[in-house]
């Protein structure tokens, strides 16, 4: 899993025993194909919706499909370290339980930032705006672009199982 990264994870029914029972690597195949598919779905609208600054959280939004003994695991995120500051919020602004308080970010973490957009005082400035105001508001880029792509991702994963019947049952590809 990259480090940083959002995880929101998916089951298929059924789907395990076809890939156990069938472990012929044109499966698998099929399989990845579709998968790729699905996470590239989710990935494009998660860039859009990313916020932007420098650009780097933005193009860092990646994915990769993963396999792991006899399933397969498919990731959309960032490795970036901030990645899920920007998703989830922090400190009494945060979505998340865990969100609870104020949130004081180190202002050297800032100081490139405020330089860019000319903040007087700098990163300290920056940390102290942040940490009054109690965090950072969620952006939802990965979840929202989850909201937004989850029926044409089912679509894609609900193809594994109409290609591989297929595949197996000698209609070919």
């Amino acid at each position: 899993m990259m480090a940083g990264s959002i995880e929101v994870s998916m089951h298929i029914e059924g789907l395990d025993e076809v890939l156990k029972r069938f472990r012929d690597p044109r499966v698998q195949t099929i399989a990845k194909k579709h998968m790729t598919n699905a996470l590239i779905a989710i990935e494009g609208p998660a860039k859009i919706k990313a916020p932007v600054d420098t650009g780097r959280l933005r193009a860092s939004i990646t994915h990769e499909v993963q396999s792991i003994g006899g399933d397969m695991l498919g990731i959309v995120g960032s490795p970036l370290e901030y990645a899920p500051h920007m998703e989830f919020g922090t400190g009494s602004q945060s979505d998340q339980p865990s969100g609870k308080g104020r949130h004081w970010p180190p202002a050297a973490a800032l100081d490139l930032w405020a330089q860019r957009h000319g903040v007087k005082g700098g990163g300290k400035a920056v940390a102290y705006f942040i940490g009054r105001r109690g965090g950072l508001k969620p952006r939802k880029f990965l979840r929202g672009a989850w909201e937004e792509t989850e029926n044409r991702v089912i679509q894609h994963l609900e193809r594994i199982v109409e290609d591989v019947c297929k595949y197996l049952g000698g209609g070919g590809m």
